[in-house]
């Protein structure tokens, strides 16, 4: 990113001044290296989510942002519906299960440190990762329908885990829609882009996630008579 297009406030503070449309500054929070590596999307993207109807204080950008879909994926924002502001289920893009895991190995670094290219690598090739790839569970419809509605339940249930999972995991469940679902094979895996499987593992459903969200955008703006 361009640091002559901010104005920095502090060592970690840099800040886009409202401009044009925008109804307030856009603040991106990082280390000078973490903006520089940063996409120029990022800026440009903070300066969209700022002009919307009823922003309140700024449009923020953390120092994990790179390009989403309509927000950077990192940018946070608070509307004031009293102000015209706005509720969208996918600013950035949605998944259903789209989060982070922090997985206890018992490994040690001084264990893992000679081996940790060599650890990688095969995570990289036992992980099913990115568009097209393939894991070891296939799900019929049937099968698809039940784990949409168990979520991690069903997981245990069929032995992919334990019940005390359960205890650091959210609670609840969605319903299946037949007219959105995707292959069976798209629900496991993690997304292409997302370039990492560490102790701390990002993960989320890119395929039929999107398409049951979607699905229930398009259901919720024809109940209010809106378009989606």
């Amino acid at each position: 990113m361009d640091l002559a297009s901010l104005v920095r406030r502090s060592e970690h503070e840099w800040w886009i001044p409202a401009a044009g449309g925008m109804r307030v500054p856009g603040i991106i929070y990082g280390s000078e290296p973490l903006i520089r590596a940063m996409d120029d999307k990022v800026r440009e993207q903070v300066s969209n989510v700022a002009m919307l109807p009823g922003i309140r204080r700024a449009s923020y950008a953390m120092p994990d942002a790179h390009w989403g879909y309509g927000f950077p994926i990192g940018g946070v924002a608070a509307f004031d519906p009293q102000e015209g502001g706005i509720v969208s289920a996918g600013g950035v893009g949605f998944d259903i299960s789209c989060g982070v895991r922090t997985l206890r190995t018992g490994l040690t670094l001084d264990a893992v440190s000679p081996v940790k290219q060599q650890l990688a690598t095969g995570l990289s090739r036992s992980v099913p990762a990115g568009v097209g790839s393939h894991g070891r569970i296939h799900l019929d419809e049937v099968e698809l329908d039940a784990m949409l509605k168990g979520g991690a339940q069903w997981a245990v249930e069929r032995g992919y885990g334990v019940e005390a999972d359960l205890d650091g995991i959210e609670d609840g469940c969605v319903d299946s829609l037949r007219v959105e679902r995707s292959r069976a094979s798209d629900w496991h895996g993690v997304p292409e882009g997302d370039g990492h499987c560490r102790i701390i593992a990002r993960h989320r459903d890119s395929g039929s996630g999107a398409r049951m969200c979607s699905g229930r955008v398009r259901a919720g703006a024809a109940l209010s008579g809106g378009d989606a």
